[in-house]
């Protein structure tokens, strides 16, 4: 006796891809605005421990009356020449970071992750990449491996609402460092073919800054305006000697 096996016909197939293809193109954008979300989450957390590895190494230096960690442009007259803040001016972030990280060798350093490795900051060198950003592996600090833009010549008394860190894929130079008036409402945009140093970590979608208070934000490129990134509020800081300016990745 024969049994009658019975399956999908082909058009049951294709009405079932049809519906599948449905469901997937409805759930896409939740599903890609899911990503973004932690991926900026997690950068900002990067940031964020970053800024506090830099900001830890100040207090431990002013105690021990040596000048500060973050980036100069200009030469600083009466810096210890043995210290981080001694080598510079800095031109790029990479720079910066390369001899905060001590990956340079200078003044007899110890190499990178053996025993008497010290790097100037008691952080993770992994802060600096992430979303996209493929992390350092040894050697040279390159530029590919910095998610990051930093602030130079950051003294104390600067404004807090000041972002001191940028992700790469902002317009950092449209950026208000010395002075913004409040009413100003400028468009900031990101991606490398907007002014960015990068297309990643986020391209044109969104970008990540750390203030000068530690606080940390992401601004969706839908919102990514000056009233919004400095939450209309003024400030200035053209009296600062040094001016202040971002240092780009390369």
């Amino acid at each position: 006796m024969k049994k009658n096996a019975k399956g999908f016909t082909l058009v049951e197939l294709l009405v079932v891809i049809a519906i599948l293809g449905i469901l997937m193109a409805s759930l896409f954008p939740a599903i890609s605005s899911a990503i973004l979300k932690a991926q900026t989450t997690a950068m900002a957390s990067n940031g964020r421990n970053l800024f506090l590895g830099i900001t830890g190494a100040n207090t431990e230096r002013e105690q021990a009356g040596l000048p500060t960690v973050w980036p100069q442009t200009v030469k600083v007259d009466g810096v210890d020449e043995t210290d981080i803040a001694g080598q510079g001016p800095y031109s790029s972030s990479t720079t910066y970071f390369n001899d905060l990280f001590c990956l340079s060798g200078k003044g007899g350093a110890a190499a990178y992750g053996s025993k008497d490795w010290r790097p100037w900051v008691d952080v993770d060198i992994s802060k600096l990449s992430g979303s996209g950003v493929p992390g350092f592996s040894g050697g040279q600090l390159k530029a590919d491996n910095v998610g990051w833009v930093i602030l130079g010549n950051v003294q104390a008394g600067i404004d807090e609402i000041i972002p001191v860190l940028v992700s790469r894929n902002v317009n950092y130079k449209n950026l208000k460092t010395d002075s913004y008036d409040g009413t100003g409402n400028d468009e900031i945009k990101c991606g490398k073919d907007a002014g960015g140093d990068a297309d990643t970590p986020f391209g044109s979608k969104a970008w990540v800054l750390v203030r000068m208070d530690g606080a940390t934000e992401v601004i969706n490129s839908r919102y990514s305006r000056l009233k919004v990134i400095y939450k209309n509020m003024g400030f200035n800081q053209e009296a600062l000697e040094n001016k202040l300016q971002y240092l780009p990745t390369k």
